[in-house]
C-alpha cells in the first residue's frame, strides 16, 4: 500500500472515514448502508492491526479481525450490531435481495462505527505514546 507520508493505520483511518460518510447520506438503500458500516469497521480493526505493527490477513470477516487483534491483546467494545451480524453485509446481503432478518437503522450502524472509531483512535494514540 503507497501512503506517501502516511502510516498504513492513519490511510485505513482516512479511507474508513469515507465510508462513514456513506452512513449520514439520505435515501441510501439499506444494503449500501450496511455494507458501508462494515467497511468501516473492517477498515478500523485493520488500522489497530496496523497500529501494532503486525500485518493483517486481507479479509472482509470481521470474526477473523477481531481474532487476530485479541492475539495482540485487544478487546473492541460492546456495540449496538454485533459484529457477527455486521460481517453478513460485507457479502452475504450484498448479493440477496431478501434480507433474514429486520435490518438495523441508520442510527445503530452509525453508533456501531462510532463505538469501534472512538476505541480505534483512543487505542492508536495510547500506542503511539508507548515508549
Amino acid at each position: 500500500m503507497s501512503s506517501g507520508p502516511y502510516t498504513q493505520a492513519q490511510v485505513l483511518l482516512i479511507k474508513a472515514s469515507e465510508d462513514e460518510t456513506a452512513l449520514r447520506a439520505t435515501g441510501i438503500p439499506d444494503a449500501v448502508l450496511e455494507f458501508h458500516a462494515q467497511q468501516a469497521v473492517e477498515k478500523l480493526m485493520k488500522a489497530l492491526i496496523s497500529a501494532h505493527s503486525a500485518s493483517f490477513e486481507l479479509t472482509h470477516n470481521l470474526m477473523r479481525l477481531a481474532a487476530a487483534l485479541q492475539d495482540l491483546g485487544e478487546c473492541l467494545p460492546p456495540t449496538p450490531i454485533a459484529l457477527s451480524e455486521l460481517n453478513d453485509f460485507a457479502v452475504d446481503y450484498r448479493y440477496d435481495l431478501l434480507h433474514q432478518q429486520a435490518a438495523p437503522t441508520a442510527g445503530e450502524l452509525i453508533a456501531t462505527v462510532h463505538f469501534i472509531r472512538e476505541h480505534v483512535l483512543a487505542r492508536i494514540a495510547a500506542l503511539s505514546q508507548t515508549p
